[in-house]
C-alpha cells in the first residue's frame, strides 16, 4: 500500500515539473514572440510561434529538471 502511494506521488511530481517548464516557456515565448512581432510588423503570427516554441522548450526544461532530481535522489 505504501509503495503504491509513493508511485502516485512520483507521477504527480513528474507532471508538475513539466507543467512548470511549460508555463515558464510560454511566458518567455510570448514575450520574445511579441518583441519580434513588433519589429517585423506581424505581431499575431510571431506571438503564435513564440508560444508554441516556448511550450516545446519548456517541456524539455521540465523533463531535464525531472531527470536531474531523479539522479540526485538516488
Amino acid at each position: 500500500m505504501n509503495k503504491e502511494k509513493n508511485t502516485e506521488i512520483d507521477k504527480e511530481n513528474e507532471e508538475n515539473y513539466i507543467a512548470v517548464g511549460m508555463s515558464l516557456g510560454m511566458s518567455i515565448g510570448i514575450a520574445i514572440g511579441t518583441a519580434i512581432g513588433f519589429a517585423t510588423n506581424n505581431v499575431g503570427v510571431c506571438m503564435c510561434f513564440g508560444v508554441s516554441i516556448g511550450m516545446c522548450v519548456g517541456m524539455a526544461i521540465g523533463s531535464a529538471i525531472k531527470k536531474d532530481n531523479k539522479s540526485q535522489n538516488k
